[in-house]
């Protein structure tokens, strides 16, 4: 129960502070546990970042990977990428803020050390062969893995700001309002992809 509870406290200080101004008595504080521990298990505060880096990756690696897996059109293959990218996010919705964060302040560097394939790329794959077979509508398909992949993304590191937006929920990471993000990412994947008629 100690390294999951040290994780789920570093994904708060990670999310919050980014890797520099993160402190690892904050981290052993909201875990309970003594500071030793955290090194005991990850070594120093690098190690235990790059596990949660590693942590956050894995399902969208794997979501990515069982919609690639599958017989299905190109459209199906992103549609259902889309989908289980923001059932992960809706279920950790600090991971999107800690890759946001690991990309501005780190550059992106931890996640090629640890050789996590660019999900850019992968989702770019997805949109030439989409295009390739006529399914997808003409466009500069890294541009449009960069959009996809934001579009998903960007509302849970704005969350805070979104939830002082008059008219809007208070709580934007409520089941109620990710339902409805869900919905419209998916919509405006599916039109936004779709060939000129």
């Amino acid at each position: 129960m100690t390294v999951p509870a040290i994780l789920a406290a570093a994904e708060i200080e990670f999310a919050t502070n980014g890797f520099a101004a993160a402190r690892t008595e904050s981290i052993a504080a909201r875990a309970k546990v003594v500071k030793g521990l955290i090194f005991h298990y990850f070594k120093s505060k690098e190690g235990l970042y790059e596990a949660v880096l590693v942590q956050a990756y894995q399902p969208v690696r794997e979501a990515l990977n069982e919609s690639f897996d599958r017989n299905l059109s190109a459209t199906d293959v992103l549609l259902t990428f889309v989908e289980r990218l923001l059932a992960t996010w809706t279920e950790h919705p600090l991971w999107p803020t800690i890759f946001m964060l690991e990309s501005i302040q780190g550059g992106g560097e931890r996640v090629r050390k640890l050789g996590m394939p660019s999900l850019y790329s992968q989702v770019e794959v997805l949109l030439k062969n989409g295009i390739a077979s006529g399914e997808f509508r003409e466009m500069d398909p890294g541009h449009g893995a960069i959009n996809i992949v934001g579009l998903c993304g960007f509302y849970f590191c704005a969350a805070n700001n979104i939830s002082h937006i008059p008219g809007r929920s208070r709580n934007p990471l409520s089941k109620q309002s990710l339902a409805r993000h869900t919905a419209e990412v998916i919509a405006f994947v599916r039109k936004g992809t779709a060939p000129s008629s």
